[in-house]
């Protein structure tokens, strides 16, 4: 499993508004690595460190390897919550 840091991720635009603030565990949150596109991910946890809710979610990429992610709410780009990614 690869994991990928807040350091390896590309943040939002300051420009751009996020659709939902309130991330849960369940939520599918888009998030993009410095050298790939955006890629949807499944919260499973987290934290207040030093003062800033740090998030931790799990994708799987085209090739079957798992990557779990580590970030912050400035480095998602879109939220969906647990009911819009089900249906």
């Amino acid at each position: 499993m690869k994991t990928i840091y807040p350091t390896d991720l590309i943040a939002r635009p300051d420009h751009a508004t996020l659709n939902k603030t309130d991330i849960r565990l369940g939520d599918v949150v888009y998030l993009q690595p410095k050298d790939g596109p955006k890629i949807a991910s499944t919260v499973i946890y987290s934290s207040p460190v030093f003062g800033c809710t740090t998030y931790t979610a799990d994708a799987a990429c085209t090739k079957g390897n798992r990557i779990r992610f580590r970030f912050r709410l400035k480095d998602v780009h879109h939220v969906a919550s647990r009911q819009e990614a089900i249906h």
